[in-house]
């Protein structure tokens, strides 16, 4: 650990800007810890915290040609620091209120009706997911959804039990809820990866 009586940070920053790249690591060395601990304290997250260390030297080191001028270095640090903090939470705050509107959006295409559904973007997921019931179960399907067919008139038609259409419609609604359902999540998940 390198002590900072030992260094006249002014002059450092005075070395930086003047091509010492070697300034720039005892900077480095001489504030990460503290930079690192007030990330954590307004943060409450390690890796967050970490990302603050990394984004606030970055800046530093691209400002460099600019340091000589700096009177109150230590301030400076700290200022971009606040700042930095601030813009992550900023951030995180629209982060999270994205993932609420999308979170709204999820439940309101659970919630929705298949037949409503149908008639947007989704009636393709939904075919697609159509295409994997079983034979009977996608025949019982496309007769009541599709040409809204009664239990009884499926029943006639196919030669089997009306029980047996109910049964076989509340298991291929079962099967494409969790189909549009998984499909969301990954969507979501996507989203999630590009945002951070």
């Amino acid at each position: 650990m390198i002590a900072h009586d030992l260094y006249d940070i002014k002059e450092l920053f005075g070395s930086l800007a003047n091509g010492d790249d070697s300034a720039f690591k005892t900077i480095f060395e001489l504030y990460k810890k503290r930079v690192f601990s007030v990330a954590l304290k307004m943060l409450k997250s390690e890796t967050g915290a970490e990302e603050i260390v990394q984004d606030v030297f970055l800046s530093v080191w691209v400002a460099k040609g600019r340091l000589a001028g700096v009177n109150d270095p230590e301030a400076y640090i700290f200022t971009i620091t606040y700042n930095t903090i601030y813009a992550h939470l900023k951030k995180a705050s629209r982060n999270r209120e994205l993932l609420k509107t999308i979170m709204r959006q999820l439940t309101d295409i659970q919630n929705t009706t298949e037949d409503a559904i149908a008639g947007n973007e989704t009636g393709k997921l939904i075919h697609e997911a159509v295409q994997q019931l079983s034979p009977q179960q996608r025949t019982v399907y496309q007769l009541n959804k599709q040409e809204g067919l009664s239990y009884d008139e499926i029943a006639a038609r196919m030669k089997i039990s009306r029980n047996t259409v109910k049964n076989h419609l509340a298991e291929a609604m079962k099967t494409i809820r969790l189909f549009l359902k998984r499909t969301a999540m990954l969507v979501m998940s996507l989203i999630v990866f590009l945002i951070k």
